[in-house]
């Protein structure tokens, strides 16, 4: 492409689309939309989707925990409430519940959510569909973005093929949680940004000022993204003050101005806030973290779900996909630097690198698993499907190899729609950890006639409020709950079986050296027990 005189629009000037991969493209994009929209309701409503439902009822965390109250035997459905829209509460409610127990989360996701359901309802297809749609409108905004950097629709339309049928996408597509409205404003923003850069008008970089604002209301990451920008804007404007640079930082200026609120909210809050994500400090060993930070890379375009429970000769049939995603990434990186101007390498290079910058070393230095959160490094993978994108672009129009090239394509687009298809399938996935149970935990008390759940929250107590939570849209009215402390161990009512759920040691003890009682376990996971029965 090239800039008309008054740099107001672009004159494409690229490869046409071949008619067979003209073919391909369209075959994917109804294969991405159908994977998005299918099966919403069949996944595990897992931890963090029962908070979703939690903030969007308007109800906070605290009011939960007083209501069901410690030593007070409670009806399941009690939880339901939480879960659903009421007319006790309203908006400003569930902006209210974010802003005192999680203010890590910008609340314009939820505030989505809370009228989306309004509109369609609030069961577990319709909530999470708002992620799927946030999800399809990030293709338009991907082929935007690789139109604005490489001046190529071959390269827009193969980066759209690739995020399509992206396992990773597909599967946060799925997910009511804020990650992709992060993804979808991550390029937008991005978009936006270079064609300000480009045009060099007001208009252009008011726009950007408001992306910037509402990216930063949807995901407080999205600050690692803006700090790539900036850093972006200032080496390609060769460390000079002009039109652009001051342009960019007026408009970044605006766009902190309009999100200080919540700044000032999260300030307030902050211990809250870093109470809630304080897992992310567990130690791992190196070990694990490189094999996380290998499997998370291969998980953008090939995803066999709990990769660690695969039978060894599967396991080992995979390490040479695997391998071969490594090396594509790899030298797609290369090929960027050499054959690209710096406009257009940097760009990548910041948008992939910013999270890794940030949390890799804090990981390896103060010990954490930041760098292994997939949905916390998102702009390093969309920064890898770039570039792959790119590669491809230069591949397949070579005269020489082109076929293979082409196939080469195909097979990684087929490694996308097989992994896609085995997640559709599956009724958990990695991606629920912590939750993985929850079917077969909702199974037994379902088929009891009188069931009573026993659980206490001392602890980490998000894990089993989230979960219960979750639970609660399966399981039957008959199941009672009864959060209790080890002060009082006696069970009142004839409860046909008394069951445990992830109940702390303390609690443990204290019925065990209870004579009356005794433990029998039923479920566990990763040499974790979380639920028992109670054998008198």
């Amino acid at each position: 492409m090239e800039f008309t005189q008054n740099g107001d629009r672009l004159i494409s000037q690229h490869h046409p689309l071949h008619n067979g991969l003209r073919f391909l493209i369209i075959v994917i994009l109804v294969l991405g939309i159908f994977f998005r929209f299918a099966n919403l309701e069949k996944k595990v409503y897992w931890i963090d989707e029962g908070y979703t439902s939690l903030r969007v009822s308007g109800y906070t965390e605290y009011e939960l925990i007083k209501e069901l109250g410690e030593g007070k035997i409670n009806e399941i459905k009690t939880l339901e409430k939480y879960q659903h829209l009421n007319a006790e509460k309203n908006v400003f409610d569930t902006v209210k519940g974010l802003a005192l127990e999680e203010a890590q989360l910008a609340p314009l996701y939820f505030v989505a959510v809370r009228f989306w359901v309004q509109l369609f309802g609030d069961s577990i297809a319709v909530t999470r569909s708002l992620s799927a749609v946030f999800s399809l409108l990030a293709l338009p905004c991907m082929y935007w973005l690789c139109l604005e950097l490489f001046e190529s629709s071959l390269t827009a339309w193969l980066a759209v093929a690739i995020i399509a049928v992206s396992p990773f996408q597909v599967v946060y597509a799925q997910e009511a949680r804020p990650y992709s409205l992060f993804v979808l404003l991550i390029l937008l923003s991005s978009a936006v940004l270079l064609r300000a850069m480009r045009l060099k008008t007001n208009i252009s970089w008011a726009i950007y000022a408001t992306t910037l604002a509402v990216a930063m209301y949807s995901h407080l990451l999205f600050a690692m993204v803006a700090i790539g920008h900036g850093i972006y804007v200032v080496i390609v404007e060769k460390f000079r003050i002009n039109k652009t640079v001051i342009g960019y930082f007026l408009a970044t200026i605006t766009g902190l101005l309009i999100f200080s609120p919540w700044v000032i909210v999260f300030i307030k809050n902050f211990n809250y806030a870093s109470d809630k994500t304080s897992w992310l400090s567990l130690r791992r060993p190196l070990l694990e973290l490189i094999k996380s930070w290998i499997l998370n890379i291969s998980t953008q375009f090939f995803d066999v779900g709990f990769y660690w429970k695969l039978p060894r000769p599967y396991l080992i049939s995979t390490l040479p996909v695997i391998f071969l995603i490594l090396i594509m990434v790899g030298y797609s990186y290369y090929l960027l630097l050499r054959k690209t101007e710096m406009r257009v390498w940097l760009f990548v290079i910041t948008l992939t690198c910013m999270t890794v910058v940030f949390f890799l070393p804090a990981d390896l230095i103060k010990g954490g698993i930041r760098s292994i959160n997939t949905r916390y490094m998102i702009p390093c993978y969309l920064g890898m499907q770039i570039s792959i994108a790119f590669l491809f672009t230069q591949l397949i129009i070579r005269v020489k190899l082109q076929k293979l090239w082409r196939v080469a394509l195909v097979f990684l687009l087929s490694m996308g729609i097989i992994s896609s298809s085995l997640y559709l399938s599956a009724d958990t996935w990695w991606n629920k950890s912590g939750s993985l149970l929850n079917n077969s935990i909702a199974r037994t008390v379902n088929s009891a006639s009188n069931p009573l759940i026993i659980t206490d929250l001392a602890g980490y107590s998000v894990l089993n409020i989230g979960n219960l939570l979750g639970m609660s849209h399966q399981i039957e009215p008959q199941a009672k709950l009864l959060i209790m402390s080890p002060k009082n161990i006696e069970f009142s009512g004839n409860f046909d079986p008394i069951l445990l759920y992830n109940i702390s040691q303390d609690l443990q003890k204290q019925i065990r050296e209870f004579n009356q009682y005794k433990i029998e376990i039923i479920y566990g996971q990763d040499q974790e027990i979380l639920l028992w029965k109670i054998v008198k």
